[in-house]
């Protein structure tokens, strides 16, 4: 009788119990639940490059181009915003011969413009001061209307 048990299992297609560990629905349903993880950790990343990575050295690309010594470029906080196509950070670039690093607060403008902090001490007489003073505030108008989130 036990002979006829095992040929009805072979010819209905069940396998006997003490079958290989990998044929256990078991371990199909830890390998299926692993490839999902895998699947949204990879659209996941997918979505955060495109999103946040791409845009940001896009930014850094285009302000590196339109610098005189764009090779030493080194950036800080750089922010991108999708709806208005605006890039903002500081970026810090070596003087020419080599000299110490400026630290710049910029804005790049979705027509590739570039806008560079101007600087905050200007000698001069009283129009010279004056005229740096209105840059400045122009400067810090355009960092409220495009740079704050």
């Amino acid at each position: 009788m036990a002979t006829d048990v095992k040929q009805v299992e072979e010819r209905v297609g069940r396998r006997p119990p003490g079958g290989s560990w990998i044929e256990s629905r078991g371990v199909h349903a830890l390998l299926a639940v692993a490839f999902a993880i895998a699947v949204f950790a990879v659209a996941v990343t997918g979505w955060w490059a495109s999103t946040y990575w791409i845009p940001l050295q896009d930014v850094k690309g285009a302000v590196r181009t339109q610098l005189a010594n764009g090779a030493s470029a080194r950036f800080e906080h750089v922010w991108y915003s999708k709806q208005t196509r605006v890039g903002c950070g500081y970026v810090s670039v070596q003087g020419p011969a080599g000299g110490p690093q400026d630290k710049k607060h910029f804005i790049l403008f979705p027509g590739g413009e570039l806008q560079l902090e101007p600087p905050r001490e200007t000698p001069g007489d009283a129009v010279q001061q004056i005229a740096a003073l209105e840059k400045q505030a122009s400067y810090a108008r355009a960092i409220r209307a495009n740079c704050l989130r």
